[in-house]
């Protein structure tokens, strides 16, 4: 039962983090606190990146040589922390960008030549060995996913250097997932009418796919999706 319970206060505590910090975000690049509360700001855009660096320090076999890094970024935190206060929205706007880039380039790199596409290899953790009219869909589908992701970034840029801050921030804090997550729905409504086979197959069987493929690349655990 206690088990049962953390598992449920963790869901609620993320399900929290992630209704709750778009809302911050929003509130600290794109209000009066831009200016009244710029530390606030520095925060709340560098939140993520040293959450990850935490929990990559505290997943590390080599610990000491990652706090020495904590260490140090730290200390570069404290040097540069007036230039942040000054120029917060950029951390803001190249972590968003930045990150749909990258995951589009990770979708886009697999559909090189003699390459397993992306979503190939999370159609195989489902479903096994594929037919060639699921290989050459899960192909298709990769291609969608990376010009989804870039235009995402694309757009995130426009806004950012045309249309201010404000819309930027709307954009990136509010509709970037909810797109992702109409995206999901009309894949999962496109591969329904090509490929019936697969209607046993939920919205989640390719998102816990796509779960196990992220945490199998990641240090100290283990890259079997089967």
């Amino acid at each position: 039962m206690s088990l049962t319970l953390f598992r449920a206060a963790r869901w609620i505590v993320i399900a929290a983090g992630a209704i709750a910090y778009p809302v911050l975000a929003h509130y600290s690049a794109a209000t009066s606190a831009a200016t009244t509360l710029p530390s606030l700001g520095v925060a709340v855009s560098l939140a993520p990146s040293l959450a990850i660096l935490l929990w990559l320090t505290w997943r590390s076999p080599r610990r000491p040589a990652m706090l020495l890094l904590c260490a140090v970024v730290g200390g570069l935190l404290w040097g540069f922390w007036g230039m942040l206060e000054r120029n917060f929205s950029w951390v803001y706007f190249l972590q968003h960008a930045g990150t749909y880039a990258m995951l589009a380039a990770v979708f886009g790199v697999t559909l090189g030549r003699g390459r397993q596409a992306l979503c190939t290899r999370f159609a195989e953790a489902i479903h096994g060995s594929l037919a060639a009219d699921e290989i050459r869909y899960s192909r298709q589908v990769t291609l969608a996913w990376t010009l989804f992701l870039l235009a995402i970034s694309l757009v995130s840029s426009v806004l950012f250097f045309f249309a201010g801050i404000e819309a930027w921030s709307i954009f990136a804090n509010f509709l970037s997932f909810p797109l992702i997550l109409l995206m999901f729905v009309v894949e999962y409504g496109i591969r329904l009418r090509k490929l019936p086979q697969q209607k046993n197959h939920s919205i989640m069987d390719g998102v816990l796919a796509f779960w196990k493929t992220q945490t199998a690349a990641r240090p100290g655990t283990s890259p079997d999706l089967r």
